[in-house]
């Protein structure tokens, strides 16, 4: 990407707010951006892997199954989308060494779009789990109902992950000539 264009500023702004050092997917910083994007969504799930490891340990300890087992499930939600995350194509390393036609402005408008919307969303999802931690520090509200919208919160952000897969395979393979 030769400059970045206008219409993305914000959502990189937004990015950047979370990843020091993000510029987009400038040339000779792409398998590292697309690096840090995946370490980023990993950390953000292991902090509502976190939140959620303690409130199943002190729901279960206390005898509460039915948090205990909401908890449960999005451990095993947060666990999905970390490993999806790791074993995810790696965006733009192949389309260097391979056939594959180098990115266009479009299509890495579209990648920097989606990235701020799942590290939104991954985000969101933390402090959801926050605050279902809290509720039962606190005793206040109903933490069942917060581990359960944080599972949805994780598996819609799961499915939105999957979803880069199709952005990156925009990138049609090169004409051969002959």
């Amino acid at each position: 990407m030769i400059g970045t264009p206008l219409d993305v500023v914000p959502y990189i702004r937004g990015v950047q707010l979370v990843l020091l050092g993000y510029n987009g997917y400038t040339k000779g910083s792409r398998i590292e951006t697309d690096k840090m994007v995946r370490d980023e969504i990993s950390r953000a799930a292991g902090r509502v892997r976190s939140h959620m490891q303690n409130m199943f340990d002190s729901q279960f300890r206390s005898g509460n199954i039915e948090v205990a087992r909401a908890a449960k499930q999005c451990l095993e939600e947060c666990d999905y989308l970390i490993e999806d995350v790791n074993k995810a194509v790696a965006g733009m390393e192949h389309a260097f060494l391979s056939g594959q036609r180098s990115p266009s402005n479009k299509d890495l408008k579209k990648l920097i779009k989606h990235d701020h919307e799942v590290i939104d969303m991954v985000t969101k999802a933390v402090n959801i789990a926050n605050s279902a931690e809290h509720c039962i520090a606190t005793g206040e509200g109903e933490p069942r109902q917060l581990a359960l919208q944080t599972t949805q919160m994780v598996t819609s952000c799961r499915g939105f992950f999957g979803a880069r897969a199709n952005v990156l395979s925009g990138l049609k393979q090169k004409k051969v000539k002959k």
